[in-house]
């Protein structure tokens, strides 16, 4: 049954356990931000899988995080200088290929909810945001993705261009008012590193209607401040060991 990602922020709150969100697929096991990670994270029971999204030379919404290619591919350079046809041409690890955005939503769609990272610092993609609310239209998949961006002007721009879109600003430090930067933005989710939040910061995003969605939960320690804190969402680049322990966790009375 489809779920807009709205509902399932929603379920997870009344259920007392977060959602648990695949960081780039599932690259514990698979390279990150391909298909086949994808896929893993989906099998594995994510809530939710998380991709992020440049764009082509030739303005195709690209998947994958770096804004250069050496890391995760064997190609050089920047991806703002390559077509998507060149960069479909890349091993991305065990054979993969750079995704085009549109085959990770057709992917998620239906079985999980989608968070689209767009990559706007420190390099600028004129134009991501049109293009992207006008791909999650064409494909019928606004209500069941979200977008976060460190670039919070981003945000806002979104908030304008389509107000059903679930939108949620990236953070790495702990703000003086964090609901402020929240409601500047126009953001639903307040998306901090899980050592940047402390059981107030949870409590003053909830108070001001926003939910908290926490990167990246990958250890004991990070769990176990992640349980004292109880963030709506965790996004771990291991979900199945960290899945096991979220469905461990005590149910709030």
């Amino acid at each position: 049954m489809t779920q807009s990602i709205h509902a399932r922020y929603e379920a997870a709150h009344d259920d007392g356990r977060p959602l648990l969100g695949g960081h780039r697929g599932n690259p514990a096991e698979f390279p990150e931000n391909t298909l086949g990670s994808f896929r893993s994270a989906i099998a594995a029971g994510c809530d939710l899988i998380e991709c992020d999204v440049h764009l082509s030379s030739d303005g195709r919404l690209m998947v994958i995080h770096d804004h250069t290619l050496e890391r995760t591919t064997d190609g050089t350079g920047l991806v703002r200088d390559h077509t998507a046809a060149e960069l479909r041409k890349l091993d991305a690890g065990n054979g993969e290929r750079i995704p085009l955005l549109q085959e990770v939503v057709e992917l998620a769609l239906g079985k999980v909810g989608l968070v689209i990272e767009i990559k706007q610092v420190p390099i600028q993609y004129p134009g991501l945001e049109e293009k992207l609310v006008a791909m999650l239209r064409q494909l019928g998949a606004v209500q069941e993705c979200a977008v976060v961006s460190f670039y919070h002007p981003s945000i806002k721009l979104l908030r304008e261009m389509e107000p059903s879109l679930q939108l949620g600003i990236l953070e790495g430090a702990r703000p003086i008012d964090p609901a402020r930067l929240l409601r500047e933005a126009g953001a639903d989710v307040y998306s901090p590193h899980w050592g940047a939040m402390d059981p107030s910061l949870v409590k003053e995003i909830h108070a001001a209607g926003g939910a908290v969605g926490v990167w990246t939960v990958d250890d004991e320690m990070a769990v176990a401040w992640c349980k004292l804190c109880r963030p709506d969402s965790i996004f771990t680049n291991r979900p199945v060991e960290i899945g096991a322990a979220l469905r461990s966790w005590p149910v709030p009375a």
